[in-house]
Order: structure tokens, then C-alpha cells, then sequence
């Protein structure tokens, strides 16, 4: 266990995941990336016997939410709540064990947020100044970063202002080539209006002196944000919206907080409430150097948590320790492709929930192919190998030994005698391996770590068939055969409760172990006559076939994960004419409780008219200005006294449609392959 530069063990472990943005569905990649980092470990401390909590929740400001509620016709705090609560069912299927799962809306992120700020302004780190900002005049709304696509002014690359996916640069939305709404495809004007901006400049030399401290980070990780310290410039930390954290300003009363300025306060806000709740002094786990605070994060998040947040703190004044460890993770990929709902791309949790997989099959499987240095895929066929050789190293030992002792010793742990030289180097195992499982933890190598547990479980199987008590003569080292191996189960066990808990725990019941801790891992101690529990196949093998189906079906995926029915031939779909549109006018059917009529221009194929049964989950004036997706050919069809030509393609699942809609801005008429 790492002690900090002072030398002294920490007598707190303060673990966060990065939020996630409350109307984004989590995928594996999100798992992967910060959430099961942040659970292993903080599982692990708990087995070192360390005061550890692990603190998250949703980050749920911006106008992606006031959009999202308004399409679904309900306030945005309801909206927000009901997708918060989809995020704590899928971590809670996967065995994630937060201390406490908040809300970034919630009074005390607020409270704290706005108080923070005061801190920095009194302190002279907020400057105030008139600004150009993109403003779209169709929408009658200044665009916020994710609502602004453009060019990267550094690489070229298609990307949103706020961070540029490919390089990783910081952007303002007037620093995009070629800007545009991402809500109708019109360019935005420039428009004037006055914000509030945090001094980042003031910052270069204390986190120069930081970061170059911190040895022990990961190279990519201290390498990215020095990096970014010589480039550093102002940022704005307010923004032209309704929902968020209300600016405590004279002047500035109908600007809220910019959303990532108050989503990492949350870290500190969660963090209080359930301190309040629980007895504890928040201060304690903020403001003491006592605690190690740990952010698992993936690599897009490195600035926010290694500049921008730090910075913040830093500029309060007030004592708030800064993170000692940020250990970044790389991207996972599905199968060569990026994760995207929108493409239809990857496995998202709700769909690993409706799978006949247990949490911990999905656990294992993601360790394996966990990020940890560079970018990697999601594949089945090692999602399939992962749990096939889980259950030949750890599953198939934990059966074995606890049928031979069914057989000869009626299910209790026999007496061993004296141990021999074969017995010994399994002793020096159990001794050992333990310590160097927990080196690799400490450093976050994850993968490592696992390997180096299931390896113990390798050389115990190796032990069993070597010795073969089945075929002993001699009752005395059968027994100790047996009785070694038990024990070789139980620290392999311990070793595993991080990463599989379930599965572990299972095993550890049927030695009639509980509540371990991790030295208990090197010990050989199991009491003779303790009574065992039944034989039980732990891990399910897959086939060949499982692989294939789960292969098929999530290429065949739409973008709301449903499975296609039935294959057609190629000269079938070739004879859609599939185009994108833009909404020209949208006005309600007299008369008709659904539908919407809407004017579009398709191009060369001119204007038309379609209706559909869009009211219940948007208004017309929401759609005027959007580019939409429809089949152009369909036959036209009689409604209400007037022709419907042709037909909008949207997503349905549940009680949700969403209008399908270009990536990115694209001129009507484009065809659609």
C-alpha cells in the first residue's frame, strides 16, 4: 500500500468515478473505463482492512437534459430523476458498490458549487468580460459546446466544441472551422453577451510544480497535462442556460454555472451528504492529508481532472486536498468501432441486464480487456475465453476439491499431516502471491493483478493432478492433499472478491468462510472437521455457438439495440429511396389527436408533406428547422383529407420514439445507403 510523500500511511481512501451524464445510457465502454476500476479497488481496500468509500452519481445539468424532458413532456428534474434512477439499476446489477450514487442537481451540489465559486471570486481568480458566443437564430438559444460541430483548428478533425475527440485540445465553439447548430444545421451568428471565466493562467506555476511531482501517476497521464499548462487560457464557467446552478452574482442572475465547472464539485457535494447522513465530518475526507483521494476516469476526462478541477480547488483557498493518484483509462472499443448508440454500435448495460449472464461473467470478461495502457476491443470471442478459462482455473479446482472431500471425508476439512517438499512450494504460494496481487492493484494494473490470482488457482489444479489423493493408499496424505488444496481454494477466493464478488463469495460459504480479509488470503488455516458446503459448478462454459448468436445479433442491431427480424436481399433494400429532409414547417391536424403535419425539402426531389404521429412526444415547433431521415418512395397515403407522401423514420422502444436524424449537417436530398 502506497503512503504519500510525507511517508505516513493514509488514514482515508477517498474513491470517485467520473460522472456520468445523466441522459447518456451506459455502455460497456463507460464500465470499463472509471466504474469497475473504481469498484475493484475500492473493494480491495475494504479487504486491506482501509477506511475507503467510493463516491459517484449523475451529472445532469446542461440542455441536453432541458431538451431530453421537454421531447418527453415532463419537467427536467423528473426527467433527470427517472434516467438517474436507470443509471443506479445497471451498477446495481453489476455488483458496483458505491458508498453513495447522487445527483449533480441536487441542493447541497448547489450549495457547494455556488459556494466555491464566491471563494474563487473573492480570491481573485474570476474575471469578467463581454464575449462572442455562438447563437443559432432559428432556435433563439446561444449554443452551448455539444450543440456547436465544426473542424478541430488542430487536427481538421468533425468534432463538438468543449474538448476535440481526436487531439484532445480545449475549444470554444468560435474556435470551430465551419460551425454548426447541431439541432437544426444552420450556421450560428455571432452574438455578444458577457460571462464569467475562470483565471487558469493564475494556475500554470502551482500545477506545474504538482503535476511534475507526481512520479507515481501514469506517463500518459502527467505527460498529457503538462502538456496542457503552456496553452493555458481563461476558461468561461457560465453559460446562457435555465437549468443548472444559478449564478450568486448581481448582473449575472440569468446565467447558470457551465456544466463541468459544478458536475466535479459533485465529488465533494455527494461526498457531504453522506457524511451527514453517517456521523462523519465531510472536512475529514476534503480537507485533511490524511486522505488519498483517487479519480478513475477515462483519457478524455484527463484535463478536467488533472487542470480544471485541481485549479478550482486550488483557488478556494481553503485546504481541499488534490487528487494523489489519477489513474486514466483508454478507450474500449466495440469489435474495431466506437461505442455509439446513435450508430447503433456496442453493448449497452440495459442490453447485458436482458442476457442469461451473471454480473461476474461480464466483470472477468472486462478486466481482461480493460484498457489500462492503450485502446482495445470488446470482442466475443474473448468475452467467451475469459469465462471458459475462469472456470477451467478457479471453477473446475473449487468443484474437484470439494467432491473428493464429499467422497472421502464426508464434506468436512480433513486433518493434514506433515507436509513435504511438494506441499511446501503450494505453502510458499499462498504465502506469496497475495502480496504481489496487491502490488499490482496499487498500481492499477487490473489485468496483471488477475492474472497473477488465477495463476495460484493454475498451480493448485497442477498440485491436485500431481498428487492424485484419489489414488493415495495412505489416509494421512490424502488428507493433507486435500486439506492444502482447500486452503489454495480459499486464498484464491479472497484474491477474486474484488473482481468476481458474487462467484467468490459462493466459495468462500462452502469453506465455511466469512467476512475475510485480504491476509487472510496467505494463511493456511482452515479448521479440520469444519463442515464444507455440496460440489457446485461455479462457471458455465460457452460454446462456440453462444459466441456466434451474440455475434450476429448485435450486428444486426438498430440504434435502439432491437434485433432484426428475417434477412431480406440486397436488390430489396436497394429499391428504398431513403433521404434526409429538413423540416420546413410542422403544424398540428386539426382534429387529430397524433398527428403532425410537416412541409419538408428533400432536394432534388423537391417539397412535400408528411403526417405523423408525433404529438405525444414532440411539438411542432421543435421540429421546424431539424433534418430528419425519410422514405422517400413509399406510396403516398390518404389521412385526415390529405396526402401523406412518404414516411419519417424513427426509433421506438418502450414508450420512447426518437426521430432518426443525421450525424452531422448535410444538404436535404442526400441520399441515405
Amino acid at each position: 500500500m502506497r503512503n504519500g510523500k510525507d511517508g505516513r500511511k493514509p488514514k482515508r481512501w477517498l474513491i470517485t468515478s467520473a460522472l456520468p451524464y445523466v441522459n447518456n445510457r451506459p455502455h460497456l465502454g463507460h464500465l470499463v473505463g472509471c466504474i469497475l476500476p473504481g469498484d475493484i479497488f475500492t473493494r480491495y481496500l475494504k479487504l486491506k482492512g482501509e477506511n475507503a468509500i467510493y463516491i459517484c452519481g449523475t451529472d445532469e445539468h446542461g440542455t441536453q437534459s432541458e431538451i431530453a424532458a421537454r421531447n418527453a413532456g415532463v419537467s427536467v428534474d423528473e426527467w433527470c430523476k427517472k434516467m438517474h434512477d436507470e443509471h443506479e439499476k445497471d451498477y446495481s446489477w453489476f455488483e458496483i458498490e458505491f458508498t453513495r450514487f447522487g445527483r449533480t442537481s441536487s441542493k447541497t451540489n448547489h450549495e457547494m458549487t455556488q459556494h466555491i465559486f464566491l471563494g474563487l471570486y473573492e480570491n481573485g481568480y474570476i474575471t469578467e468580460k463581454e464575449t462572442e458566443q455562438l447563437y443559432c437564430e432559428h432556435d433563439k438559444m446561444f449554443l452551448p459546446d455539444r450543440y456547436v460541430v465544426g473542424k478541430c483548428p488542430y487536427c481538421g478533425a468533425e468534432t463538438h466544441a468543449g474538448q476535440c475527440e481526436n487531439c484532445g485540445k480545449l475549444l470554444e465553439p468560435t474556435d470551430l472551422i465551419d460551425p454548426k447548430c447541431v439541432l437544426c444545421g444552420n450556421t450560428p451568428v455571432v452574438k455578444k453577451t458577457k460571462h464569467l471565466y475562470l483565471d487558469l493562467p493564475k494556475f500554470k506555476d502551482k500545477l506545474e510544480t504538482w503535476i511534475s511531482g507526481n512520479k507515481h501517476w501514469k506517463p500518459n497521464v502527467r505527460n498529457w497535462a503538462l502538456s496542457l499548462i503552456p496553452d493555458l487560457k481563461p476558461r468561461p464557467i457560465t453559460r446562457d442556460l435555465k437549468w443548472g446552478v444559478k449564478v450568486p452574482l448581481p448582473g449575472f442572475e440569468d446565467k447558470v454555472f457551465y456544466v463541468w465547472f459544478d458536475a466535479p464539485i459533485g465529488y465533494i457535494s455527494i461526498t457531504k451528504e453522506w457524511a451527514e447522513e453517517n456521523g462523519e465530518n465531510w472536512e475529514d475526507w476534503w480537507k485533511s492529508e490524511d486522505t488519498r483521494l483517487i479519480h478513475f476516469i477515462g483519457k478524455d476526462n484527463i484535463p478536467f481532472h488533472t487542470i480544471i478541477f485541481p485549479s478550482t480547488l486550488m483557488g478556494t483557498e481553503e485546504g481541499f486536498i488534490l487528487p494523489y493518484d489519477v489513474p486514466a483509462m483508454e478507450f474500449l472499443n466495440y469489435e474495431g468501432k466506437k461505442f455509439s448508440k446513435s450508430k447503433g454500435v456496442g453493448v449497452f448495460l440495459k442490453d447485458v441486464r436482458e442476457m442469461p449472464y451473471p454480473p461476474d461473467y461480464w466483470r472477468i470478461a472486462l478486466v481482461n480487456m480493460m484498457p489500462e495502457t492503450g485502446d482495445t476491443d470488446f470482442t466475443w470471442a474473448e468475452f467467451a475465453k475469459s469465462i471458459n478459462d475462469l472456470a477451467d482455473a478457479y471453477g473446475n479446482l473449487v468443484n474437484r476439491v470439494l467432491v473428493l472431500s464429499r467422497k472421502y471425508f464426508d464434506s468436512t476439512v480433513p486433518k493434514p499431516g506433515e507436509f513435504n517438499d511438494r506441499d511446501n512450494e503450494l505453502l510458499k504460494l499462498i504465502e506469496t502471491v497475495p502480496d504481489q496481487v496487491a502490488r499490482e492493484l496499487d498500481s492499477f494494473k487490473f489485468r496483471e493483478a488477475l492474472k497473477k490470482a488465477l495463476s495460484l488457482a493454475r498451480d493448485a489444479n497442477a498440485y491436485l493432478n500431481a498428487e492424485e489423493p484419489w489414488k493415495k493408499e495412505n489416509e494421512v496424505r490424502r488428507a493433507t492433499v486435500i486439506y492444502l488444496t482447500l486452503n489454495a481454494v480459499k486464498s484464491v477466493s479472497i484474491l477474486l472478491k474484488p473482481f468476481i464478488p458474487k462467484i467468490a463469495e459462493d466459495a468462500l460459504l462452502r469453506l465455511g468462510v466469512e467476512n475475510p480479509s485480504w491476509e487472510d488470503a496467505k494463511k493456511v488455516d482452515l479448521k479440520p472437521s469444519t463442515k464444507l458446503g455440496s460440489p457446485v459448478i461455479l462457471i458455465k462454459k460457452l460454446s462456440d455457438n453462444e459466441v456466434k448468436k451474440w455475434e450476429q445479433k448485435f450486428s444486426g442491431r438498430n440504434v435502439e439495440g432491437v434485433k432484426m427480424v428475417g434477412q431480406i436481399k440486397y436488390d430489396e433494400f436497394a429499391k428504398l429511396d431513403i433521404r434526409v429532409a429538413k423540416v420546413l414547417k410542422a403544424e398540428e391536424v386539426e382534429g387529430s389527436r397524433k398527428l403532425i403535419r410537416l412541409e419538408l425539402d428533400v432536394g432534388e426531389l423537391g417539397k412535400r408533406q408528411i403526417l405523423a404521429g408525433l404529438k405525444r412526444w414532440y411539438k411542432p415547433e421543435d421540429l421546424e428547422g431539424k433534418l430528419i431521415i425519410i422514405l422517400a418512395n413509399l406510396e403516398p397515403k390518404k389521412m385526415m383529407g390529405m396526402e401523406s407522401q412518404g414516411m419519417l423514420l424513427a426509433a421506438e422502444k418502450e414508450d420512447d420514439v426518437v426521430l432518426l436524424a443525421p450525424e452531422k449537417p448535410i444538404e436535404p436530398g442526400a441520399k441515405v445507403h
